[in-house]
């Protein structure tokens, strides 16, 4: 091949690759326009439309910030309120970046609070838009802001499923899908060690909120899948709400074998856990109870009994007191 013809087929071939590249990166730009269109969620009975994504963000408590910031979404959030908890009671590898988060309330804001920062996405429990909440819905309507009710909240039938499609949606709202799917196979692989080596037991199990004059205490929510999970009995599996008001004398009837103590120090039913067990210890109704009488007190964080991260904690940490009394 003399020189010419070498030439002419070697700027034919520098042509042909410069196109295949040029097809290749509108191919790529295609798909990242792709991944950036307009995402659509259904949540809490509304269908919501995402053209992008959120860009201040408000999470109305410590377990829904601590979700967000596993998905590296922390630059995005304006500010957190506390509810009743503290960055203190997230995961270890989450905190110091929880700590740095801008608290615009201890406890929940009002309406006025959160819309003097300007948030443009709020991801809360069903709490926030009802009676002692933030606002109603059609409030947050008005205000052009969207939000993320966290499904284990408002489902007729909370399960760790919730938690997943939480995450998944999130993941979708943001266009952190693939952080989404890392987060969750993570949880799935944890519950599935969890329910592949826990045995079923007729231990007996009441989860402690507050009260005085009555108990508050976890009906049908995801306490009560956090309890099946690590191998108890819900005794108030029958009430149909997450959280529920019952007597001392329906807890006396029936008779727990273990009390889970909810601990947080924020809010108006908060207190110490050491002053909850004395309650409970001192009230002449419970003096029977299997629980009071053999010390089986199981302290949870309440970050731990809500739809997050952190729920396997719990179920751990009952299975091994209800593996200790069947011993």
């Amino acid at each position: 091949m003399n020189s010419k013809k070498f030439l002419k087929v070697f700027v034919i071939m520098i042509a042909l690759i410069v196109s295949l590249v040029g097809c290749s990166k509108k191919e790529s730009e295609s798909n990242e326009n792709s991944n950036a269109g307009e995402v659509v969620i259904k949540n809490y009975g509304i269908t919501t439309k995402y053209d992008k994504a959120p860009e201040r963000v408000i999470p109305l408590s410590y377990d829904a910030a601590q979700i967000l910031v596993a998905l590296g979404l922390e630059n995005k959030i304006v500010g957190v309120a506390t509810a009743e908890g503290s960055y203190k009671d997230c995961l270890q590898k989450y905190q110091e970046k929880l700590s740095k988060l801008d608290i615009i309330v201890e406890g929940t804001p009002n309406f006025e609070t959160l819309l003097s920062k300007q948030p443009d996405f709020v991801y809360a429990t069903v709490y926030t838009f009802g009676k002692h909440g933030v606002a109603p819905v059609e409030d947050f309507q008005r205000e052009k802001i969207n939000f993320y009710c966290i499904n284990g909240t408002y489902s007729k039938e909370p399960s760790i499923s919730d938690i997943y499609t939480d995450i998944n949606d999130l993941g979708k709202i943001f266009r952190k899908e693939s952080e989404a799917k890392k987060i969750v196979d993570e949880l799935k692989e944890r519950e599935n060690s969890l329910r592949n080596k826990i045995k079923k037991s007729d231990i007996k199990v009441m989860a402690f909120d507050s009260g005085d004059k009555t108990v508050m205490t976890s009906g049908k929510g995801i306490e009560n899948e956090i309890i099946s999970l690590a191998g108890g009995k819900n005794v108030f599996s029958d009430l149909q709400n997450s959280f529920e008001e019952v007597s001392w004398e329906e807890v006396a009837k029936r008779n727990p074998d273990i009390i889970l103590v909810h601990s947080y120090d924020q809010g108006e039913t908060a207190g110490t856990v050491e002053e909850k067990i004395k309650k409970l210890k001192s009230n002449p109704a419970l003096e029977n109870v299997t629980a009071i009488k053999n010390n089986n007190f199981v302290v949870v964080k309440l970050v731990e009994v809500f739809p997050g991260l952190q729920v396997f904690d719990a179920a751990e940490r009952l299975n091994e007191k209800i593996i200790q009394l069947e011993k």
